[in-house]
């Protein structure tokens, strides 16, 4: 298990909450402690329109794992990386770096990291194992202190990120044998990596090609795409947004004949 800031808790709520064995936090502590560690701000904007289980419409499934506000991007290229941090029992890491999503292996929650928020990641009593996604420079390092994470991914530059925007972390769903999102377009880039299953990605520049586990992909705001799944078995995904939290998330569109 991955084991939040719990002296914070401690400190807020005025007294002890490890669970009874004194080795692992309380699972359903994860999500508070790390909010008072990281200073989540998952609100913002003009309502949650990337929730709901059909954000993307069609008959694609939806779960918003974070989210925070943005309230300005730093100018220059901007690119998506995501390290996978391994913590062996017992061991933990301490450190501050861009904003980030804490996407949780497992049955860990995903949590939104602001920009310069110091935090802690720590394991129990067994291993752990975490993605931080940064939005960072191209060809950046590691996240401090983890000079032995594996990358996952790292995007092309992102286009058009408005400024403030609402940053979302979003696995998508698409079932077996005909399963699609709506043809839609975002007011931001949107960026996305397999995890399982296979999709038909489509969108108004490139087309459509085959993506697999580890495909990734990624569009400029306003851009028609879809994503379908004739193949026999389930498709997830991640995707990364940066949008206008003004504007409407995902309106639907039509590819040009």
């Amino acid at each position: 298990m991955l084991l939040p800031v719990l002296d914070a808790l401690d400190r807020r709520f005025g007294g002890p909450l490890r669970a009874a064995g004194g080795g692992s936090a309380i699972s359903a502590l994860l999500l508070a402690a790390l909010l008072v560690a990281c200073g989540n701000d998952s609100g913002g904007g003009s309502g949650p329109s990337d929730r709901g289980a059909d954000a993307l419409g069609g008959s694609a499934e939806t779960e918003t794992l974070a989210r925070m506000r943005i309230a300005e991007v730093q100018p220059g290229e901007l690119v998506w990386k995501a390290h996978e941090i391994r913590l062996a029992p017992g061991q933990a890491v301490e450190h501050e770096h861009e904003p980030a999503f804490v996407y949780g292996r497992g049955e860990e929650r995903s949590l939104p990291v602001k920009a310069g928020a110091r935090h802690r990641h720590a394991a129990g009593d067994e291993e752990a194992v975490l993605w931080e996604i940064r939005l960072a420079r191209p060809g950046a390092p590691p996240p401090p202190g983890t000079q032995g994470a594996r990358r996952v991914f790292e995007s092309a530059p992102l286009e058009g990120i408005p400024s403030p925007a609402q940053a979302s972390l979003i696995e998508v769903t698409v079932p077996p044998r005909g399963g699609r999102t709506t043809v839609h377009t975002h007011p931001g880039p949107e960026f996305i990596y397999q995890l399982s299953g296979r999709i038909d990605y489509q969108n108004a520049i490139i087309g459509t090609k085959r993506l697999g586990p580890g495909g990734a992909e990624g569009i400029p705001p306003n851009t028609a795409v879809q994503k379908r799944n004739p193949y026999a078995r389930p498709a997830s995904f991640l995707s990364l947004f940066l949008v206008d939290p003004e504007r409407p998330f995902a309106p639907k569109a039509t590819f040009a004949p």
